[in-house]
């Protein structure tokens, strides 16, 4: 049986990708791992398939074990800061402001951090950190250093990308770049929704990416 490999994204812990590795068990073997525990290990296992998104997403293009069948990109980015050449990002101020405010009240960053990650929905009630905040501040300087550009061009696999055209954290055109740069890739575009496409539009996600792994499968 082959495996499938689900890493979170920041701030994110098991529980936000279970329902989705739910949906994968049966027909292949399910792990679940998070953004924080690969960023911690720099390293990721060997896997058939990976989902992830987000700052999960940044460090499977930059650790892609040389196993990997198929990855799917959901909400993803090369650089999550913008640049001059890189106008599809995020302010690096923002995640300085961030990190220093994650000293004092890190409830009211994240919850803040929340109600953009679910826009342009309704936010989930905020239960607290699901992470130390160790973890948490690793997570936003490894964002705001990390640019694997380089390495798009590189990555053989073919790559599924999901995005938001509303999304308030990683911008759609970030994915427009990777679909453009990467050299198998196809790209799918939710027009009403943003950043947490599996919370909004689970059965629409699980689709596409079932039906992407799925046709490895029926051409062997």
């Amino acid at each position: 049986m082959k495996n499938v490999l689900l890493i979170s994204g920041w701030a994110h812990g098991i529980e936000a990708i279970k329902p989705m590795g739910d949906a994968l068990a049966g027909r292949f073997e399910v792990r679940l791992t998070t953004g924080a525990d690969v960023l911690a290990a720099r390293s990721i296992p060997d896997s058939d398939y990976i989902v992830t998104g987000s700052m999960g997403g940044l460090l499977a293009m930059e650790l892609l074990p040389e196993s990997c069948r198929k990855l799917v990109l959901i909400s993803s980015t090369a650089k999550f800061c913008a640049a001059e050449d890189h106008p599809c990002g995020t302010h690096e101020k923002i995640l300085k402001r961030m990190i220093v405010q994650l000293q004092r009240n890190p409830d009211a960053v994240l919850a803040a951090f929340y109600r953009n990650v679910h826009h342009p929905h309704p936010c989930h009630p905020y239960a607290g950190a699901q992470e130390p905040l160790d973890s948490l501040v690793a997570g936003l300087e490894y964002l705001l250093a990390s640019d694997v550009r380089a390495k798009v061009p590189t990555l053989g696999v073919p790559t599924l990308l999901l995005h938001g055209a509303q999304d308030r954290i990683i911008p759609v055109g970030a994915a427009e770049w990777l679909h453009g740069q990467l050299p198998d890739s196809r790209l799918k575009v939710f027009e009403d929704d943003g950043h947490a496409l599996p919370a909004h539009h689970f059965a629409e996600t699980m689709n596409e990416v079932q039906q992407f792994i799925n046709e490895e499968d029926e051409n062997e």
